[in-house]
């Protein structure tokens, strides 16, 4: 399988509570039809192998400052890996072994903390 990383992003308040906010450099790989403000892209889990998610990526439709997020799934995602502010997810573009399309894939690290040391843990 190859992946390739999009950005990696340490979770906010909000973005465990609501919403993901997409950092505005990387929004461009998230391709909106012209003319929409939103559109739902499947994610591949890269620790659930197998597992897709549904995240509808949307903008706000004053062009000045988009402001783009993820939602949807989203919030469903960060309940289920009991993901907290201060935790990361990265996100990657992924072609699997036999296939030509490429897909996007998130993977979620929690921060843990064992013995005075600062753990990363895929979840």
């Amino acid at each position: 399988m190859y992946q390739r990383l999009i950005f990696k992003k340490k979770l906010s308040k909000t973005d465990v509570g609501f919403r993901m906010a997409i950092p505005m450099k990387r929004f461009a790989v998230f391709r909106i039809p012209q003319g929409k403000h939103f559109q739902s892209f499947d994610f591949l889990d890269m620790i659930s192998a197998g597992r897709s998610l549904s995240f509808r990526c949307s903008k706000r439709t004053n062009n000045s400052h988009p402001k783009p997020i993820l939602s949807s799934d989203w919030i469903k995602y960060v309940k289920e890996k009991g993901l907290k502010e201060g935790d990361e997810v990265s996100f990657f573009h992924v072609k699997k072994d036999g296939e030509e399309r490429l897909q996007f894939g998130v993977q979620a690290l929690k921060k843990l903390r064992l013995l005075g040391t600062d753990i990363w843990s895929a979840v």
